[in-house]
């Protein structure tokens, strides 16, 4: 459905998008979501992220934000699930590093196809260290229902998963993790997801396909 991937391409790795010091301590989450939400839209609204010509700089540009909103470490860590804890520092950093390219190429590069979605905050949910930020993506005459997961991280609240339609992100992956992990290593779920980088560069699987 392309709405469906739409919703993660517009929010996973760009709810992103201020630059510098964004996160002001004391924010709450669905301030820090709507902010972020907020500095997406304007940044779409450039007439050079729809440039085709463009496209690799728009990347270049979103990419570069990704970081001040969403903590990738914990998003490879709960998507890989509890074999985390008996892997390496090393090879945690380069499952992070593989992990996070293959969700540029799954969704970042559909950003720029972003065509004037309307985000309504519905309600928030905060529970010690972490909080839920559920929020409603009108599309024409389209509702859709997402979710923001977040959790407190050096003093700043950090999105580490998005519920969208009543899929999570992070458990979607990790079904695919654990059907790998269960047979074999961390080093061989490296290996698959470096491949399937390879095959997407090649254009042997399609971008947003988010199926193993």
């Amino acid at each position: 459905m392309v709405l469906r991937r739409l919703i993660p391409a517009l929010f996973l790795t760009c709810l992103l998008a201020t630059a510098g010091s964004a996160a002001l301590a004391g924010q709450t989450p669905t301030e820090r979501v709507r902010e972020g939400a907020d500095k997406l839209i304007e940044m779409l609204s450039d007439p050079d992220m729809q440039d085709a010509a463009k496209h690799d700089a728009a990347i270049d540009r979103l990419r570069a934000v990704a970081d001040e909103y969403i903590d990738f470490g914990l998003v490879t860590k709960y998507a890989v699930g509890r074999p985390w804890l008996e892997m390496s520092d090393d090879l945690r950093t380069k499952l992070t590093e593989a992990f996070v390219n293959l969700l540029e190429r799954s969704y970042l590069k559909q950003i720029p196809t972003y065509g004037g979605q309307n985000v309504d905050y519905k309600s928030e949910l905060v529970q010690g260290d972490r909080a839920k930020v559920v929020t409603e993506i009108i599309d024409n005459d389209k509702k859709i229902v997402v979710e923001f997961r977040l959790k407190i991280v050096q003093e700043k609240w950090m999105i580490y998963d998005i519920v969208a339609e009543g899929v999570s992100l992070v458990m979607n992956y990790r079904s695919q993790f654990a059907e790998i992990l269960n047979q074999g290593t961390g080093e061989d779920l490296l290996k698959v997801i470096e491949d399937r980088i390879r095959k997407i560069d090649e254009g042997q699987e399609p971008e947003g396909n988010s199926e193993s």
